[in-house]
């Protein structure tokens, strides 16, 4: 009986728990529907410091982009993380470029500066959108600065974000500058252009780039051709809105509801009530858009028609 009591115990030592895998966190992190959730493998890898952490963190961040529109808690993640890759980064500043608080894209950017990460020509057009969203126009200064020390101020695609940048900043001689010195202009940069100008109230200038856009074969897409509408309405100019009009018929041109709200607005805006009307009158679905045109000519015009139409809007509001 003493001998056994003297006699060591030899227990099989406990295994360590093996470590949540790679694959495994990503599953989870991809399914998590909560921001709640992702909060919790955050702390989980945070703890267990898995194997390519980084890119995990940086899963996180998407997926906190599209659980929550603050974007607060993302961008907290994204800073956890270590001189993240170029690539990394691009993908966080599209999808901060996106979201409801564009101007937290230009924090993305300062850490990227000061973590000494290099920029690619895909960095600058998230980042420009950003800027023009913002009108943060001497952050846009900055950044058109970099993007011509690094060599991509060639790039067609940062070339139409950088016009972009000043249209929306409100610089338009140096919109139009970049926009001249273009070799290749697509459709969004001859838009970005146009509604530049309409924006501004240079109306003439509006129709100006249109005939030159048309007599460079690039054919006007809808929104270019509701910009110009808007042009011709705010400008009174009803003979230029009906050749645009004759255009659109002409060519064969899908008129969607936006492009039929347009014409509305178009006419309604010079006077000719009996046209929007007949447009109104020949739509087979009276849309939202379209009867909320037809009701603010109709305001502007003192209308006695007035009540039927409010009527009808409001018939299309409950059916929306």
């Amino acid at each position: 009986m003493s001998s056994f009591s003297h006699t060591a115990l030899a227990f099989p030592p406990q295994p360590k728990p093996d470590p949540i895998s790679h694959n495994s966190l990503l599953t989870v992190i991809t399914s998590s529907t909560a921001l709640t959730h992702l909060k919790q493998v955050h702390a989980q890898i945070l703890r267990s410091k898995p194997e390519r952490s980084n890119s995990l963190l940086l899963k996180i961040v998407l997926s906190s982009c599209a659980l929550s529109s603050g974007l607060d808690y993302a961008l907290s993640v994204f800073c956890q993380i270590q001189k993240p890759e170029t690539h990394f980064c691009n993908k966080v500043l599209r999808e901060f470029s996106r979201g409801m608080k564009p101007e937290k894209t230009l924090l993305v950017y300062e850490k990227m500066r000061r973590d000494g990460s290099s920029l690619d020509r895909f960095s600058f057009p998230p980042l420009l959108k950003a800027v023009s969203k913002v009108s943060a126009f001497i952050e846009g200064l900055e950044i058109h600065g970099l993007a011509a020390k690094l060599g991509f101020d060639s790039d067609p695609f940062i070339q139409t974000g950088l016009i972009g940048m000043y249209a929306a900043c409100g610089r338009i001689l140096e919109a139009r500058l970049l926009f001249d010195k273009m070799s290749h202009r697509d459709v969004v940069t001859w838009n970005i252009m146009i509604d530049g100008y309409c924006k501004i109230g240079l109306f003439d200038h509006v129709l100006k780039l249109y005939e030159e856009m048309k007599n460079s074969d690039m054919e006007p897409d809808g929104i270019i051709l509701c910009t110009v509408l808007s042009a011709c309405g705010r400008a009174g100019n009803l003979s230029y809105g009906k050749a645009v009009h004759e255009f659109i018929k002409d060519n064969g041109i899908v008129v969607d509801s936006h492009l039929q709200s347009a014409l509305v607005n178009m006419y309604a805006n010079c006077g000719a009530m009996d046209l929007a009307q007949q447009l109104y009158d020949q739509a087979s679905s009276k849309h939202l858009v379209v009867s909320t045109a037809m009701v603010s000519g109709l305001i502007m015009q003192l209308h006695p028609h007035i009540l039927s139409l409010v009527a009808g809007a409001t018939a299309c509001i409950e059916t929306w």
